[in-house]
């Protein structure tokens, strides 16, 4: 009899104990410590460049509206040589063996060579055109106002679209407050901006009846692995940027800014509110979509770590 009593109230004890772990576990899930915390250890995740791949993204901060050649192309050389021309510079091509050197590139060349004695030609032209391109870059940031440690675009990934009460496609909450950041953050630093994800034509339009107009679109991505690779081949094809300002929401941020940097691309994180604001500390409903984001991303930047993502494509 003593034994059947103690073998309940152990398991009455027992009981009583999950019941109490459940609920602080819920509490603490209502309340906002619970996003702050996973917040905090996400922005621990560490933010690497990827050098290799920044290589495609050394611009000199103009970004251009119309596709740009690969560097160091034939089109791209040609592209070159006319934009020389018409300022009035001469364009000094990398040396190639069977490659006719005219008598400018070959004077220039020799008067370098006595200067340095030991130097070859070919390598006296190469240093000509290093010399070329980083008068060039510096004349394009000093007239832009930019240096290699600016931003050169800001870009804004889509949150999800949603309908209004006429049942016309439109942005949601989510996307809505990330465009509105958008236009504080472009009167506070004129840069152009990027719209990233099957979302941008409907952020454009908004953007639009913001009196604010987006010079680069991609609206191919489903993902944020799609947004940040196809977002970085984009602005390769417009002349490179190695640093943006990426838009977002906190929870979603480190993610997002780990992925560009896995495309050689360097983000200034600019934080862009939920639709609800968290409590200071007491327990409640609104803070439930705050644990669902942090939540979420937690388990998708273990995902990314650990597995990658599986259902990113490589191109558009």
């Amino acid at each position: 009899m003593a034994q059947s009593l103690s073998w309940q109230r152990n398991l009455i004890t027992r009981l009583f104990a999950l019941v109490l772990i459940v609920v602080m576990i819920v509490l603490f899930v209502f309340s906002p410590f619970y996003s702050r915390a996973i917040l905090w250890g996400l922005n621990k995740v560490p933010v690497t460049v990827n050098q290799v791949a920044a290589e495609s993204q050394r611009g000199d901060g103009n970004i251009e509206k119309d596709d740009q050649y690969e560097p160091g192309s034939p089109e791209w050389v040609e592209q070159q040589a006319i934009k020389n021309l018409k300022t009035g510079q001469i364009l000094l091509n990398e040396p190639q063996q069977d490659q006719e050197i005219s008598a400018l590139q070959q004077e220039l060349a020799q008067e370098l060579t006595k200067e340095n004695h030991g130097l070859s030609m070919a390598e006296a032209l190469a240093q000509l055109q290093d010399d070329y391109q980083q008068q060039n870059a510096q004349l394009n940031r000093e007239k832009t106002g930019l240096d290699q440690d600016s931003a050169h675009v800001i870009v804004v990934l889509g949150g999800g679209l949603g309908r209004d009460s006429a049942r016309n496609i439109v942005v949601n909450a989510y996307t809505k407050m990330r465009l509105e950041r958008a236009v504080e953050q472009k009167k506070h630093n004129p840069l152009p901006i990027l719209l990233s994800g099957v979302e941008a034509p409907y952020m454009q339009k908004w953007l639009k009846q913001h009196g604010v107009d987006a010079l680069l679109l991609e609206d191919r991505s489903m993902n944020t692995c799609e947004n940040t690779r196809f977002s970085s081949l984009l602005l390769q094809k417009k002349g490179g940027a190695p640093k943006v300002e990426l838009i977002t929401d906190a929870y979603h941020m480190p993610r997002a800014r780990r992925l560009f940097a896995i495309n050689g691309i360097d983000t200034v994180p600019v934080d862009a509110p939920l639709p609800i604001a968290p409590t200071e500390w007491q327990p409640s409903k609104t803070n439930l979509m705050h644990s669902r984001r942090a939540t979420y991303e937690a388990i998708a930047t273990m995902r990314d770590i650990w597995f990658g993502e599986t259902n990113c494509r490589e191109v558009p």
